[in-house]
């Protein structure tokens, strides 16, 4: 409904003075509904006012019709009025689990900050600020310390989380914890006290690193690693003493990826903005304002993959940030380690939670996800990992009434039929096997992948028949190496599957006479030998039965009297021949027959 009502619709005015009305309307989401019209203004006021306490908020529109000129109106809002919302008292928000960290310098590491970034959300999207401005601005710090007995009662649920593994006195781990935190506020402003510090944004942050090492030059350290650790540390605080003066996230953001802009930069200092970066992306409110617009919640899903893929390129109607791109292309670069995993953490709660996908019926949103759990899927496992494909199974719940152990067998059996291939069905199995659900529906999950296997009479019913001989066998190598090295999986299912992969490979080479078709005898023994150890290289053929299969020949060509003239015949200088040989032979090695 928009902002004002059909006219036709509405009852007419009260009456007098003639011509003139107050419409009453009230807001619900972005759009106002009419609540009623009055004759009066005094009588309008009064309506207002006495519905505001459950409205999020009012609004009065005089209407005038002015006569002779056709019925015209003219609407004019004389008054409009939000409820005040009773503000929220700030208080730590629930954990499950807390890792026990045992010297200071594991309260800054990487869980340690995301887990600060959960247990005190409200004080951060509060006060604008992140868990590594908390650790490394002295000022934040204390601000955070002495604000009503927030930390405190943080510090003694995290306590009690972990003293249930530990035994200890939950007291006696609290005031442990408060202790080292009095540290790191102490050593916070220590950092900065009767020092000239460069500023990043003026100077580039690889003049400031330059500038730390002068600053920290004159102090010697016990150890490089020490010394590392301390440049790093005073790096931070550099860094974080600007962040602080930004309230926005975005704001926060954006100085943070064009101080890593410079490509130049050395990877510690890289992993250093990385992880500052990451911390103001583990507020929810930051990734879908990076997100922009979305029409749903599974278009919202798929846009980050795309973030976290380094692929998003933003689309008007989204009305993104312009930093989202360039967030985008650090997360999939060689230094966006933490970032990476906050997103995809993010992206794993949002797909394990229950709410609505998208507009449709049921049917529709079902389609929707198949095509979302496919882009999940890689050669080499699930985006995401093991906690992913638990996602994927818990998520798909939303749309089933059965809950429990029944729940996850109906959603698992539905999760596999969203998949085209055994290849795909084997690699999320595979994944699910080794999450935490394993510890439960493990025996059930190693049943349903060696069925999927078992079923398949051949490796095209495994793997999409119309591939090309090196993609099918490369997919191929990826699914038996997954299974094999990608740590234990219940019961005896990473040797009944692997087994049960090599003879599928296996047999496919041999009836499909793939030796014979790279082993051409109408071509030279240099292009022969040279397809057969490509075809060889790890990356195409890791199954042991295959990988004989193709060694043997391999071997019977290297068996041959005079193999290297032979493999050298036609080629006119002995530098040639000499190379020719060498580059083979370093082939042969690294398909590691030698």
């Amino acid at each position: 409904m928009g902002l004002l009502q059909d006219k036709a619709k509405r009852p007419p005015p009260l009456s007098e003075p003639r011509g003139i009305s107050f419409e009453v309307q009230y807001l619900k989401d972005d759009h106002w509904l009419t609540e009623q019209i009055c004759r009066k203004e005094e009588d309008a006021r009064a309506l207002a006012a006495r519905i505001l306490p459950t409205r999020t908020g009012v609004r009065i529109i005089r209407e005038f019709v002015r006569p002779g000129r056709g019925g015209e109106t003219v609407d004019t809002i004389i008054h409009t009025e939000y409820r005040q919302e009773p503000k929220r008292p700030i208080a730590p928000v629930p954990v499950d689990e807390a890792h026990y960290c045992r010297v200071p310098q594991e309260y800054m590491a990487f869980d340690s900050r995301v887990l600060i970034s959960r247990v005190l959300r409200q004080y951060l999207d509060e006060k604008g600020v992140t868990a590594s401005e908390l650790l490394h601005n002295a000022n934040e710090a204390k601000r955070v310390l002495n604000f009503e007995a927030l930390v405190p009662n943080a510090v003694s649920r995290i306590a009690t989380l972990q003293v249930k593994e530990t035994g200890e006195d939950s007291r006696a781990r609290r005031d442990v914890i408060l202790g080292v935190l009095e540290q790191l506020r102490q050593r916070a402003e220590r950092a900065v006290a009767n020092r000239t510090l460069p500023y990043p944004k003026e100077i580039g942050f690889a003049a400031t690193m330059r500038q730390v090492d002068e600053i920290l030059g004159a102090t010697p350290a016990a150890t490089p690693e020490t010394a590392a650790e301390e440049a790093a540390y005073l790096g931070k605080v550099i860094v974080c003493r600007d962040l602080v003066n930004i309230r926005g996230l975005l704001g926060k953001a954006e100085l943070l990826i064009e101080l890593a802009a410079d490509d130049s930069l050395p990877a510690d200092h890289a992993a250093l903005l990385d992880q500052l970066l990451a911390d103001v992306l583990t507020a929810p409110d930051m990734v879908r304002d990076m997100l922009g617009r979305q029409p749903d919640l599974v278009t919202a899903l798929n846009r980050l993959i795309d973030l976290i893929s380094g692929t998003f390129e933003p689309q008007p109607a989204e009305m993104s940030p312009e930093c989202t791109a360039a967030i985008s292309r650090w997360v999939a670069g060689p230094h966006g380690k933490e970032t990476r995993a906050v997103l995809l953490d993010f992206l794993r709660r949002q797909v394990r939670g229950t709410q609505r996908l998208s507009h449709g019926e049921p049917f529709q949103q079902i389609a929707k996800y198949r095509a979302f759990v496919g882009r999940l899927i890689r050669l080499d496992g699930l985006l995401g990992g093991p906690a992913m494909a638990e996602a994927v199974l818990m998520g798909y719940q939303r749309f089933i009434e059965q809950g429990g152990a029944e729940g996850r067998r109906l959603a698992l059996e539905s999760v596999l039929q969203l998949l085209p291939t055994g290849a795909e069905r084997l690699v999320y199995l595979t994944c699910l096997a080794r999450s935490d659900l394993a510890a439960t529906d493990g025996a059930a999950i190693a049943a349903q992948a060696l069925e999927v296997a078992n079923r398949s009479a051949g490796l095209n019913d495994l793997v999409d028949r119309a591939l090309p001989l090196k993609p099918k066998m490369e997919a191929s190598a990826a699914l038996y190496r997954l299974v094999m090295e990608g740590g234990d999986l219940p019961g005896e299912m990473a040797e009944k599957l692997g087994s049960r992969l090599d003879d599928l490979v296996a047999a496919y080479i041999v009836d499909g006479r793939v030796i014979e078709r790279l082993d051409d005898p109408a071509a030279s023994l240099r292009v022969r030998a040279t397809r057969l150890v490509q075809f060889a290289a790890a990356e195409v053929l890791a199954s042991p039965k295959a990988r004989r299969i193709v060694r043997d020949q391999i071997i019977s060509h290297l068996r041959q009297p005079n193999f290297d003239a032979k493999f050298v015949e036609g080629l006119a200088t002995e530098a040639e021949k000499a190379a020719v040989l060498r580059n083979f032979y370093d082939l042969l090695n690294r398909a590691q027959f030698m």
